[in-house]
């Protein structure tokens, strides 16, 4: 996580987020696929970021063996921004695609 690969807020805004993301093994292996939904704020500083209620994270689809792959959206409070965590498992490539939209209120 950086300030180059996430999405970073501005001090004192808020945002609703929508990310659609997918994970491949490579090969044509087990897949899945989500959705996550959410808002997010920043107060006057990086570390008064926080996620507004709780984030609601839907598997639109997923293959049996893809069953403890998981996803999360957090505040990151070092850079100010969403974090979109994929965890995936041991000693297999997975290939990992996040797009987020937003919607953007800076006061």
């Amino acid at each position: 996580a950086g300030t180059t690969n996430q999405v970073r807020l501005p001090n004192n805004s808020a945002y609703l987020f929508k990310a659609t993301v997918i994970s491949n093994v490579t090969g044509g292996g087990n897949t899945s696929a989500w959705k996550l939904e959410g808002a997010i704020k920043r107060g006057a500083n990086a570390a008064s970021t926080a996620i507004v209620g709780s984030v609601t994270t839907t598997v639109i689809a997923a293959d049996a063996g893809a069953s403890t792959w998981t996803l999360t959206a957090t505040a990151d409070t070092t850079n100010g921004g969403l974090a979109v965590t994929f965890t995936g498992q041991l000693a297999t490539t997975i290939r990992t695609v996040c797009q987020i939209r937003t919607t953007e209120m800076t006061y």
